[in-house]
C-alpha cells in the first residue's frame, strides 16, 4: 500500500499525526457543529500531546531531519492560532482562517 509517507522518519510521522488529529475537527468547525472554542482546544491537544510523547521519547520536539523540519512550522502555526484564540488574542474568524487552509493542504494526506 502507498502512503506517500515511504522514507517518512518516525518524528515527521508523529508531525504528521498532530496534523491529522487538528484537520480532522477541522471540517465540522468550518460547518459551524464545534464552536472556535473546541477548534481551539484540539488544535492546543494535538501540539502539547506531540511534545509529551517527543519527551518521553527523550527528546525537545524540535526537528531532527528535513522532514520534520518542513512540518514544524505547521505544529508552530496550531500552537499559536489555537492558544492565541484561547488568550484572546484573535477570533474565530482567525481560527477559521488557519482552520481552512490546513484542510485545504492536509485534509487528504495528514494521516
Amino acid at each position: 500500500m502507498n502512503t506517500g509517507m515511504e522514507g517518512a522518519s518516525a518524528q515527521s510521522v508523529r508531525m504528521r499525526q498532530v496534523v491529522a488529529d487538528a484537520v480532522a475537527v477541522g471540517p465540522r468547525f468550518l460547518r459551524g457543529e464545534v464552536d472556535a472554542d473546541h477548534m481551539a482546544k484540539a488544535m492546543v491537544a494535538a501540539v502539547q500531546g506531540y511534545l509529551a510523547k517527543e519527551q518521553a521519547l527523550g527528546s525537545d520536539g524540535r526537528p531532527q531531519d528535513r522532514q520534520s523540519a518542513a512540518l514544524f512550522p505547521v505544529l508552530g502555526e496550531l500552537m499559536a492560532c489555537g492558544s492565541g484564540y484561547l488568550a484572546g488574542r484573535c477570533d474565530g474568524a482567525c481560527v477559521a482562517r488557519t482552520m481552512t487552509e490546513m484542510v485545504r493542504e492536509f485534509g487528504d494526506k495528514a494521516g
